[in-house]
């Protein structure tokens, strides 16, 4: 069964050593998303891939961000946020959702509830990066532990089908 593990981080050298270890230890190479407002992203000299794909438009602009680390979409609006950069399979998510839904209505696909997806969207408004990932029942706690050893905040496991965390960690 697929678990959801969500963290805040506050800039993006956390971010990026967190990602690497996970993605080192095999734990959710594909499943991990970042969203950050783009005027947050002011640190770091990354180069990343840009996934046109995902975008309706073929995009000429290289914000050299996640170094590979993961792919990311064109710069986006996002409701009740502004212009984010996002990685990983939630920026797809909020770049093709109906036209007024947010962070928070994306998050409640992953089983996070109304309450704590409002909390996380706030913490992006507020300039913190947002890391979810999507993980196996028996790796998601080697997930949580890894986000927190490289300073997460608010780390949550959760499940789509209850609506509370499984067990709050941070």
């Amino acid at each position: 069964m697929r678990k959801t593990v969500v963290a805040i981080f506050k800039g993006p050298q956390q971010t990026k050593e967190a990602i690497e270890e996970i993605q080192g230890e095999s734990l959710a190479n594909s499943k991990i998303s970042v969203v950050v407002l783009s005027d947050y992203l002011h640190q770091g000299e990354f180069k990343e891939e840009i996934a046109n794909e995902l975008a309706y438009y073929p995009s000429e602009i290289n914000l050299d961000k996640f170094n590979a680390w993961l792919v990311q979409a064109p710069p986006f609006n996002v409701p009740n946020l502004g212009e984010v950069a996002a990685a990983g399979p939630i920026a797809n998510l909020l770049m093709h959702q109906p036209q007024g839904r947010g962070l928070t209505e994306a998050l409640l696909v992953y089983g996070i509830s109304a309450e704590r997806a409002r909390h996380y969207e706030h913490e992006v408004r507020t300039g913190h990066w947002l890391v979810l990932i999507t993980t196996n029942h028996e790796k998601q706690n080697s997930v949580a532990n890894a986000l927190g050893a490289y300073g997460g905040k608010d780390i949550e496991k959760w499940n789509t089908s209850i609506d509370h965390p499984l067990y709050p960690i941070g």
